[in-house]
């Protein structure tokens, strides 16, 4: 579901224009100008810090962020534009993407104001699913913060790390996690897998020997046998190749 929803996103944002409207300072040639002389996201934050209820130059700095991987931000900043003016935001192409962007931003406030690490791994998973992995990994960070006893957690944000290329975080979350519980099937396929694949060192055979031991021996949960049967398959082909 979400992963739909933030391929609609990419979509619309890069074809994004908005109404021309009550902000002539962000009418499309002086955003064309000022676009060439510096990067759009330093024009737009610039104007934004000496308007920052310029809600045109709002959208257009959310469409940015979306297009660089700040995609907290972009929602954060659609959120507010939305509390100024619903009406603006409702009419623009952003409108889109409306309801995840003040779904999402309202459960990283809440998270904030509460302290409920609950909340964290809620936010973390829904960006887990739409495959935003950096923006997942923030969200696990301030989890494991509030509970540190969270071993699936931190298998997760270690997985976020691998993903935008952190392999260093990576492999200490890993570590940090097979020191607590040396048997956990997946801290062991993983770990291995990053030592093997993304790291190229030596040492990630017993690894992966352990986690088909732990499979053949311990039978650890899969969320169906298909999944189980593609572990399998893999662990076969790692030690093999």
């Amino acid at each position: 579901m979400y992963k739909n929803i933030i391929t609609i996103c990419i979509i619309v944002i890069g074809s994004v224009k908005l109404d021309a409207g009550q902000f002539s300072i962000c009418n499309d040639q002086f955003y064309i100008a000022e676009s060439q002389k510096v990067k759009e996201e330093k024009s737009l934050e610039s104007i934004l810090k000496n308007q920052p209820k310029n809600i045109e130059c709002m959208l257009k700095l959310a469409s940015v962020y979306l297009r660089t991987d700040k995609v907290a931000q972009a929602f954060d900043l659609i959120t507010e534009a939305y509390s100024l003016d619903p009406k603006f935001v409702k009419n623009a192409k952003i409108s889109k993407i409306l309801d995840l962007a003040l779904r999402l931003s309202r459960l990283r406030m809440r998270a904030e104001a509460s302290k409920d690490f609950t909340l964290w791994n809620e936010l973390g998973e829904i960006y887990f699913d739409m495959g935003i992995f950096i923006e997942s990994a923030k969200a696990y960070e301030q989890s494991i913060k509030l509970n540190n006893a969270q071993k699936n957690k931190k298998i997760l944000l270690a997985i976020c790390y691998g993903h935008y290329y952190e392999y260093e975080s990576s492999k200490r979350v890993f570590a940090e996690v097979l020191k607590e519980d040396s048997y956990n099937f997946y801290a062991n396929y993983y770990y291995a897998k990053l030592l093997k694949n993304a790291l190229s060192v030596n040492g990630w055979k017993p690894f992966m020997l352990l986690a088909k031991y732990i499979i053949e021996k311990k039978d650890p949960k899969f969320d169906s046998e298909d999944e189980k049967d593609f572990v399998i398959e893999d662990i076969e082909y790692e030690l093999t190749n």
